[in-house]
């Protein structure tokens, strides 16, 4: 081989070499890899920390993931010791924990009473630091007025309330109904964790209750809330009880401007959905970049093994990490089946981890 030809080689292959180094910068540039989980500052919107031990917080802090533990009227803790709980950990760790406030139905069928006492318990949660309140699905499926009638989320009862929260631009977390799998045989479920759980609660299992508010009811009357408090941050928590459908979910963004989506609990059901059409899910995630909020539903209760919590919260925060920001071939327990990642953008990633939260929540601190 002459010199001219060897040296058309040699320059062959140091463009090469030049090329496939810049694809591999522009790669780096625009998506963030498994190796990035831990120098990328994240926030988990949804978790529940109902004693004062912190080692969810210090798992956060190991891989860099602050959280937002909601207080709930679900009859198992008391609203007000979960606030304790929630004031205790926030001292603690100011710049890590941020919480939401809750309300207690106890003596919702005395409404004057009932209003004045939920309307003083949440002011003094504001002036407290509650950046927030959740409502939860006893709203709609448990809670029954005089006559024995469901008690809906649009009652004129919540109004005082939810306009309270609409002028003073503090956002409502409203677990409102259930997946739609709730309304199926436990045979028809899309997902595993949805079969467990509705197996071991069988009192939420609305294809048992046919006597209960159907799922277009629930949804409905959340819209018709949202219809009388045009103005109000509205974050529906798992997926907004829209987890079967990207058609409705895009939809309801489209009509709902101040509608923020969690994803609580509800990955699985992405994972689902990215097995049947993963190239329609991850275009909804870029349209909708602005619209969701990164969170796991992880708890922390007086019967819980704290270090068990803590190893969950490290591997349910990496493996979603995976999910987002790569497009490896998955396996998880609740899903049958393998699923692609779905590699989204690092302005979408970064959006849904943090920014999301910081630009939608006054006050967040976090």
């Amino acid at each position: 081989m002459n010199h001219t030809k060897l040296l058309l080689l040699f320059s062959s292959v140091l463009l090469l070499i030049l090329s496939a180094c810049q694809n591999k910068s522009a790669e780096s540039d625009s998506f963030y890899s498994i190796e990035d989980f831990q120098s990328v500052e994240k926030i988990d919107a949804h978790v529940h920390l109902n004693i004062a031990n912190p080692v969810v917080i210090e798992q956060g802090i190991e891989d860099n993931m602050k959280l937002i533990t909601l207080n709930v009227a679900n009859g198992r803790t008391p609203v007000a010791e979960q606030q304790r709980v929630a004031l205790e950990l926030k001292n603690d760790y100011p710049d890590r924990l941020a919480y939401t406030s809750a309300f207690s139905l106890e003596g919702f069928n005395d409404s004057e009473t009932w209003q004045q006492n939920t309307m003083d318990y949440l002011e003094q949660s504001f002036e407290n630091g509650a950046i927030g309140v959740k409502v939860w699905k006893n709203i709609g499926m448990e809670l029954q007025d005089e006559d024995g009638n469901f008690v809906m989320v649009d009652d004129p009862q919540f109004d005082p309330i939810f306009e309270y929260l609409s002028q003073n631009n503090i956002p409502l977390f409203g677990h409102i109904g259930e997946p739609r799998n709730c309304w199926l045989p436990l045979e028809e479920m899309t997902v595993a964790n949805d079969r467990d759980y509705f197996e071991n609660n069988p009192k939420y299992h609305m294809y048992q209750h046919p006597e209960y508010p159907s799922y277009e009811e629930i949804v409905a009357a959340r819209d018709n809330m949202l219809d009388k408090n045009p103005d109000l941050a509205f974050f529906g928590a798992h997926l907004g009880s829209m987890e079967w459908s990207i058609e409705m979910m895009s939809e309801h963004l489209d009509k709902y401007p101040h509608m923020i989506l969690g994803m609580a609990h509800r990955i699985p059901h992405l994972q689902y959905l990215a097995q049947k059409d993963r190239e329609a899910l991850r275009n909804f995630f870029i349209k909708y970049q602005d619209r969701f909020l990164y969170s796991t539903d992880l708890h922390l209760y007086d019967s819980s093994n704290p270090e068990e919590v803590r190893q969950l919260a490290a591997d349910t925060w990496k493996k979603d990490w995976e999910f987002f920001v790569t497009d490896n071939t998955l396996e998880v327990w609740q899903v049958e089946g393998s699923f692609q990642g779905l590699k989204l953008p690092k302005e979408v990633v970064d959006k849904i981890y943090r920014e999301n939260a910081r630009d939608r929540i006054p006050g967040l601190g976090l």
